[in-house]
This record gives structure tokens, C-alpha cells and sequence, in this order.
């Protein structure tokens, strides 16, 4: 049920040209092109003619409307999970069916006979694979198991074996992932490898031999890479790491007793370095960087190359082999080319005569907006560390004493990315500038920062986000009456912790499925979750002895300090935050006679993803924008089909 079935027929457009309509913004965009094994083909995610994104194949040569979509997705799916008894809500109407979630990722078998993809039940995260027969166009669940998820190991993929590949899945025991060997073409799947209970990550070699393990710690949640030479050896370990640094597996190298892997150690940050598995010694470093984390790599890495990306300048080239055995590299490449202040462009770029023709862009309706740019800015923490923010302003608007939207990442080991992001030009677009905090704790800056955040929910992390804001004032940028503070996720525990423990600063608070006591969130866990408790114990919170501490922090238990209108809303199908820790801040709020807004979106999961709902969402959102600090109003979006239920509204939203 949703205050906002509004039936159109037409494109819906703001009353301020400048305004970006929602559906604009969060519709589904054109992307992921990927080119067939023979290059013959390109095949891409777009939307079907009723805004439901599936997969499209074309000719490579051909025209846009001889496009074909080959997979039927169209929301209509599994069963939702009911997990409102856990929370005692009298649902006054029927719950909607759960859908299938959209399609966000595929990709071609190496034959090219099948597309490959992925989806769970409305967010539940029991992730399901398909494989589309473009002969036929049969549909085939590759995983069709209950209550399963299934994870497929890319390391498995190769041209040798076109119709095998390898998945994880949690069948046997739900808290652990086991090898299965599934050939797409006639759905076989046989089991391969079990795991013992501690295995996290598993490797196939090019043989197809599932060859590489890696083994977590529960005691003490260090890491071991182990390695068997075939299927017939015994296991035997090759690196370990403490909880304090980071490790992965990406791939054997052409030569089966190397590996390479991501590593932190002896580095302050993540290296992508080749391994000797005899020994686990480092034999070459294969890209690295002084402040920054390496995050993974694409292609072949024994054949690297980079790219300054300030300065356009190739920095080191290291190649393996020479050139006459290029040719075996296709001669067409998918080149997207991202900006923050546009629609994103993907083209096919001709290596033998350097010339690139674009394929599409990925939200063409945006090149009648003008769009806001995203600036980023090193800012003095109170302790003197270094906080990469993001701002986003309005385009055309002088940057002093703008109202301002704090929009905080989840993770918390995560970040934001420079670049297009649709959340933040939706504020821009309403007069408000945008503000991204990657405070300590955030991914992807080292190991010393990552651990800087260590027990840090509710202080240091919320002085880095606090610091933040200060400094947009202080610069003039931002009017300190008017600043919204807002996250998803980990960001919404600070979004509740800023309310509370600075509620000076902020006039209006918003949380998207957000935690809000450090207990309760690291305590009700997924069973394939076991070894994030210690991950949890070490960063977050003693889940036997800190209860002072849990009191101290948590939002949940301050909910008297805060002085502002809170928006609350969960997913129904969330595994990741239960929906509990939202229904008792709402309650708290609620019994304290604050003005809350509570909803449930029941065909999502821990985040927002179907187009109908981002625009009930945010249409509600910029009601409360308005409202508490004063930007621009638009008119109500063309929702029809929200998952929205409505559970309190004391704002009026």
C-alpha cells in the first residue's frame, strides 16, 4: 500500500525544468555491455517495454532495433519471506508477492550459445543463477534449491570446459558453501568439493580442479590460503594472515604453482602480487599504491598496464609476452566512459584503427538537465587525520550558504565513489548540496585507516562525518540552520547517532535499514555469516562484556536526545540488518511522542532496488527536505506499483 498510486500515462516532468524527475534518475539505465566469445554479438541490460531491466542481444553490426530480449524478467517471482510476526505489525492489507529482484549482473558462457545471470527473491539474498539457451530461449534454473544461495567461482570459467562451471552453494549446511560442478547445458550438478566448516573462498585451476581454499580463523579471525597440488593431495598451507591485515585469492597463474592474490602484508596497503605456492614467497609485484588499496584487476594480470588517470600518462607497462602473440586478443574492445556531471557512454573501440563508435548511453534523458559536479576535498579531522569527503553542488548556483544533505555510506567497511551517482544529483537538482564522508573505518585507504575505525561506531567515525559538515560551514558553503544528515545501512546508524548526539547541528535525520544498537545488529546474523562474528567482536563490539559500551553509543538508547523529524524505513526481505532494529527505534521515537515516519517496503531487501519504490522514497524524502530545510518541491512522481507500506506518519509524508 502506498500514499503515492498516482496512474500516468506520460513522462512525468517537475514544474522547475532545473529539477531531474525521479524516474529519470532511478530508472533503469543501459549498461554492462559485454561482446560475445566470437565477437559477433554484444549483449547489455536494459530496460523491457515496462521498465523491468532484463538482458538484450544485438548484432555487433547491426542497428539498435534489431535488438532481442532474451530473458523474461518481469517481477513476478518467489514468495516474500514473513517476517512480520518477528516485529507484532497488523498489516492491514494483503502483502504484496515478493518479486524476483531486477537483473544486475550476467555474462556469456565461452561458447556463446548461453547467457548466464542472476537474481533472488525480492532481496532476500538467496541468489538463484540462470542460463538462457538464445537458440531456443529456454530458461533453465541452474540452482533451483529452497532457501539456497548460490555463488558462481569465476575462476571456473573457461573456453576448454564451454558448459561447465563451478558454484558454490549452501545445500548440505546452511553456514557453509560447498563446490558444485554444474554443466549449463543439461543442469547436472554434482558435488565436487565439501567444505570442512572454515572455508571462505575457493579457486579452480585452468584444469578445472578445484585447487585453492581459503580457511578463516574463527579463534582468531586470521586467514590461510591453503593449496592442494591436484585432487587426489593432501591440503597444505601457503600464507596466513592476522585479522589486522587483508588477504584474497584472484587466480593461478599459467603456471600452477604460482598465484596471484591481494595482499596487505608488508605493505601499508593491498598489492595484487604473484606467489610462489611452494613457499608463499612474493615473487613480483603486480600493481600497487602507496595510500590505496588495490581492489582486484580484470583481464590477464600477467599482462598489466597503468594509467595515471590525473595526468592521462601510462605509468608502467609490464607485459609477459611479446608481440606477436597478440593476435590472439579480439580486436574490439567495450570501452564506458564515466563523468559525474553526465550520463555515462559505452562505446566499441576498433584496436586496428583506434576509432571507438558509441553503442549508447546509458540514461540518454539526462542531456536535457543540467548536472551538478562532484568535487572532492581532503579535510582535518579533529585528530588530525586525513578525511576524503565528496561534494556535489548545484549546477549554476553560487556555492555559499546552500542547505546541504549528509548522505553517509554503509558498510562500514565501504566507500563512496568520484563519479556519477544518481542519489547525490537528485539532491543537487533540488538546490542542496551533497555531502559523502569516507571516515576512518571506510575501505579502501589502507589498512592503518581501515583499523583506525576499530570500536569506533558513535565516536571517532561520527566526530570524522561531524568534522565534515563543520568544514562546509566553515567554508561558506553551507547555512549551519539548514543540514539534513541521512545514510543507508551502517550510514543510517549515523545518520541516528548525529540526531542524537550532536541534534544542535541537524534539522531532520533519515534512516534507510539502518542498525540501531551495536548488539542486536552483530547478534542476529545469517548462519553463512559465522565468521563475521569475530570480524564484529574485533571492529565493532564485545558482544559478551560491552554493554556499557553498547549504551553509550547506540542511537536506540537516545532517542530522547533527538529533536528533529525522523524518516524510518526497512526492507521486508533484509537479511543483512534485521527489520527489528528499525521497528524499535521507531517504536522508542514513537513512544517518546516524536515525529517519526515509519514505512516497509515488502518487496525489498537491504537496500532499495526496484524504480517504484526509489521514487516513493525519495518523493517522501523531498516532502521532508522541503519541509525542515527549505529547497525546491517538485510534484508527486508517476508511482504506481510500490512495495510501500505505511506503518506510522506523524510528519505527514
Amino acid at each position: 500500500m502506498s500514499v503515492l498510486d498516482v496512474q500516468t500515462n506520460g513522462f512525468h516532468q517537475s514544474e522547475d525544468p532545473e529539477m531531474i524527475p525521479t524516474e529519470v534518475l532511478f530508472g533503469y539505465p543501459r549498461e554492462q555491455a559485454r561482446l560475445s566469445p566470437d565477437g559477433k554479438f554484444v549483449a547489455y541490460l536494459s530496460p523491457s517495454p515496462d521498465q523491468v531491466s532484463n538482458v538484450w542481444v544485438r548484432p555487433l553490426d547491426g542497428k539498435e532495433e534489431d535488438a532481442k530480449m532474451v530473458t523474461k524478467e518481469n517481477h513476478r517471482g518467489c514468495g516474500y519471506k514473513d517476517w512480520y510476526s518477528a516485529v507484532d505489525l497488523a498489516l492491514e492489507a494483503e502483502p504484496v508477492p515478493s518479486l524476483l529482484s531486477q537483473i544486475r549482473w550476467f555474462l556469456w558462457n565461452p561458447s556463446g550459445e548461453y547467457i548466464i545471470y542472476k537474481q533472488d527473491g525480492g532481496g532476500d539474498e538467496d541468489w538463484h543463477h540462470f542460463a538462457v539457451d538464445l537458440a531456443s530461449g529456454d530458461i533453465r534454473d541452474l540452482t533451483p534449491y529452497d532457501n539456497v544461495s548460490s555463488r558462481l567461482m569465476p575462476s571456473s570459467i573457461s573456453g576448454l570446459r564451454p558448459y561447465d562451471m563451478c558454484f558454490y552453494m549452501n545445500i548440505r549446511e546452511k553456514s557453509d558453501f560447498d563446490v558444485y560442478k554444474i554443466n549449463i547445458k543439461t543442469g547436472d550438478v554434482v558435488l565436487d568439493t565439501e567444505n570442512p566448516g572454515d572455508i571462505q573462498d575457493w579457486l579452480c585451476d585452468s584444469n578445472f580442479q578445484v585447487r585453492g581454499a581459503l580457511q578463516y580463523h574463527l579463534s582468531d579471525g586470521s586467514s590461510t590460503i591453503r593449496v592442494r597440488d591436484s585432487v587426489d593431495s593432501e591440503w597444505r598451507d601457503v600464507l596466513h594472515w592476522s585479522s589486522q591485515e587483508h588477504g584474497a585469492m584472484m587466480g593461478f597463474a599459467s603456471d600452477p604453482k604460482k598465484m596471484y592474490i591481494l595482499s596487505s602484508l608488508d605493505s601499508p596497503t593491498s598489492r595484487l602480487v604473484l606467489i610462489n605456492l611452494e613457499d608463499g614467497s612474493v615473487e613480483r609485484v603486480i600493481a600497487s599504491h602507496p595510500k590505496c588499496d588495490v581492489l582486484g584487476f580484470r583481464g590477464d594480470p600477467s599482462k598489466v598496464l597503468f594509467m595515471d588517470f590525473r595526468t592521462k600518462e601510462y605509468t608502467a607497462v609490464a607485459f609477459a609476452y611479446d608481440k606477436l602473440k597478440w593476435t590472439v586478443l579480439h580486436p574490439r574492445w567495450v570501452v564506458t566512459y564515466e563523468i559525474d556531471n553526465g550520463s555515462a557512454e559505452t562505446y566499441i573501440y576498433e584496436r586496428s584503427s583506434k576509432t571507438m563508435t558509441l553503442l549508447f548511453e546509458h540514461l540518454p534523458k539526462l542531456k536535457q538537465y543540467k548536472l551538478g559536479s562532484m568535487q572532492p576535498h581532503v579535510v582535518k579531522a579533529r585528530d588530525g587525520l586525513d578525511i576524503l569527503i565528496y561534494l556535489t553542488l548545484p549546477a549554476d548556483v553560487e556555492p555559499k550558504n546552500l542547505p546541504l544533505v549528509l548522505r553517509t555510506h554503509g558498510g562500514p567497511w565501504f566507500r563512496d565513489w568520484w563519479g556519477w551517482d544518481s542519489e547525490a544529483q537528485y539532491f543537487a537538482s533540488r538546490g542542496y548540496a551533497c555531502l559523502q564522508v569516507q571516515y576512518r573505518g571506510s575501505d579502501g585507504f589502507g589498512k592503518v585507516f581501515l583499523h583506525a575505525g576499530d570500536k569506533q561506531w558513535g565516536a571517532k567515525m561520527q566526530n570524522d562525518i561531524t568534522d565534515s559538515v563543520l568544514w562546509t560551514i566553515n567554508q561558506g558553503i553551507v547555512d549551519r540552520e539548514r543540514v539534513a544528515i541521512g545514510g543507508i545501512s551502517f550510514g543510517s546508524f549515523c545518520s541516528l547517532a548525529g540526531a542524537a548526539f550532536t541534534p544542535e547541528l541537524y534539522k531532520c535525520c533519515v534512516d534507510l535499514v539502518g542498525p540501531t544498537q551495536m548488539k542486536t545488529v552483530t547478534t542476529k546474523i545469517v548462519p553463512y555469516w559465522k565468521p563475521k562474528r569475530k570480524l564484529l567482536h574485533d571492529r565493532v563490539i564485545d558482544l559478551e562484556n560491552d554493554d556499557e559500551l553498547n549504551q553509550q553509543r547506540s542511537p536506540f538508547f537516545h532517542a530522547d536526545k533527538i529533536q528533529v523529524p525522523v524518516i524510518i524505513a526497512h526492507g521486508g526481505n533484509d537479511i543483512v540488518v534485521n527489520p527489528g532494529e528499525s521497528e524499535q527505534m521507531f517504536q522508542a521515537l514513537k513512544d517518546l511522542n516524536k515525529p517519526v515516519t515509519y514505512l516497509i517496503y515488502k518487496d525489498e531487501g537491504h537496500w532499495l532496488e526496484r524504480p517504484q519504490n526509489k521514487m516513493d522514497w525519495f518523493w517522501r524524502l523531498e516532502k521532508l527536505l522541503h519541509k525542515q530545510i527549505g529547497g525546491k518541491l517538485g510534484t508527486p512522481p508517476p508511482v504506481t506499483k510500490s512495495g510501500a507500506f505505511l506503518v506510522y506518519d506523524s510528519i505527514g509524508l
